[in-house]
């Protein structure tokens, strides 16, 4: 059997069809009568009917007589029909107002679908029932985040933590919301609980990182470093390790710049007068060879802080450090578009190279 559900107007229902007593509508009398009938009615039919009414609807989930209502809800919601799960959840709800589990399945349901308000209602509702259920407090917290109330999203995300110590993702929101906040000492508290609690997250991983570059210093900058590049070699065709990379270079420019005061870098300078002269020498098709090659290299993560030649190329002989790889991409990228974003800033040695080269 398939399960089916159905809403009708009260002021539909035939009257007739309960006791004399029980025929006016919003009465408690009136509900208790309605919710009997559908039971019996489908119960016949060795079926369940989980009804609820209200002043305005009377709602019918038709289930199999063997069938949990949650757990059918729950199937669907695990398959991606949201949407069409709220009735049922709502159903649910209003048949059993105080079962905290359907009101917090209920109220992340609206969260998903950005019906943020319903959802807070729902989900303090459940964590007024239970005030330990870290999970709803939780998803109080990340409805306000999504709602722009950061503010407010901080004091439940606390409460789950609180409720759960132990609950990874609480605290990786948590920190990431303290993050934004610039309290960063708490953030990197709860960043690094998280990574004890889901080692393999990478959002957590990410957030970690963040955090540590943001309270600076040599220790936590090469410590962000590290997990920047566990990113981009363990998540290399997602998102976050885009961003941990971009990340990876704007630390390697910082520390690269910190290293000589701010001026320039002789070696680099060397390494990009070399780049020029090999690409004179081979000309545009070899040098964009070598360009893309060296990209495609720069995605797995290039140690510009490692002076070793550790790293190879199928297009040039030789050997070369992470600093001389970029430097080499550097050129080629803005032979090909001198107004491109390179990801990090030669710029100053680029034009001495020129010079130098000219000279």
């Amino acid at each position: 059997m398939k399960p089916s559900y159905f809403t009708l107007p009260v002021e539909r229902f035939d009257l007739n069809l309960l006791p004399s007593e029980a025929r006016n509508i919003g009465s408690a009398a009136f509900k208790t009568a309605v919710v009997a009938y559908f039971a019996e009615q489908y119960a016949s039919k060795s079926q369940q009917a989980v009804v609820a009414v209200d002043d305005h609807d009377i709602s019918v989930l038709v289930l199999p007589s063997d069938s949990d209502p949650l757990e059918f809800v729950m199937t669907m919601l695990q398959s991606g029909h949201i949407k069409e799960a709220v009735p049922y959840l709502e159903t649910l709800a209003k048949a059993s107002p105080d079962n905290v589990q359907v009101l917090y399945n209920l109220g992340i349901a609206y969260s998903e679908l950005s019906q943020f308000d319903e959802a807070i209602i729902r989900l303090k509702r459940a964590v007024k029932l239970d005030p330990t259920h870290a999970h709803a407090w939780t998803g109080i917290g990340v409805a306000y985040q999504r709602m722009g109330k950061r503010e407010q999203a901080i004091e439940p995300m606390q409460k789950a933590v609180e409720a759960d110590p132990s609950d990874g993702y609480a605290r990786r929101n948590l920190g990431a919301m303290l993050l934004g906040a610039g309290q960063y000492a708490e953030a990197l508290e709860h960043l690094r609980a998280a990574r004890r609690a889901i080692p393999h997250d990478p959002q957590a991983l990410y957030g970690l990182a963040s955090v540590l570059e943001a309270v600076g210093g040599e220790d936590n900058e090469e410590e962000a470093d590290e997990l920047y590049l566990v990113l981009i070699q363990k998540f290399p065709g997602a998102q976050v390790a885009e961003m941990a990379r971009e990340a990876r270079t704007k630390l390697a420019h910082k520390s690269m710049r910190s290293k000589v005061g701010g001026g320039l870098r002789p070696d680099v300078m060397m390494y990009l007068a070399g780049a020029l002269e090999t690409f004179a020498k081979v000309g545009p098709d070899k040098s964009r060879q070598i360009t893309l090659e060296v990209a495609m290299k720069g995605q797995e993560g290039l140690d510009i802080n490692d002076p070793a030649q550790k790293y190879t190329l199928k297009t040039l002989p030789g050997q070369f450090s992470g600093m001389q790889l970029v430097s080499i991409m550097y050129v080629g990228l803005k032979a090909l578009d001198p107004n491109m974003d390179a990801g990090i800033d030669l710029s100053a040695e680029y034009e001495a190279a020129k010079a130098m080269q000219r000279a």
